[in-house]
């Protein structure tokens, strides 16, 4: 079986995607994460974004929750979102 790493999947860029689609800057994004126990700064999410900075499962379930994704929407390959 192929698999691809997560950087290749480029959680990151999805994660900008769906901020950008629900109108949320950086740091609101932030800020909601606060509000479900996520302790992400702007900055953080910034370094996600643009592959500097890789994720726990725990934040990646905290980001799907507050941008309202389905966790795989996260994991899928490039062409495959939900």
């Amino acid at each position: 079986m192929n698999r691809s790493t997560p950087k290749k999947r480029n959680i990151g860029q999805k994660v900008k995607y769906y901020r950008i689609q629900r109108e949320l800057s950086q740091k609101d994004l932030a800020a909601r994460l606060q509000t479900v126990n996520c302790d992400m700064t702007s900055e953080m999410i910034w370094k996600v974004e643009n592959g500097r900075r890789n994720l726990s499962i725990f934040e990646i379930d905290k980001l799907a929750e507050v941008l309202k994704v389905d966790y795989n929407a996260l994991f899928a390959q490039d062409g495959e979102e939900s």
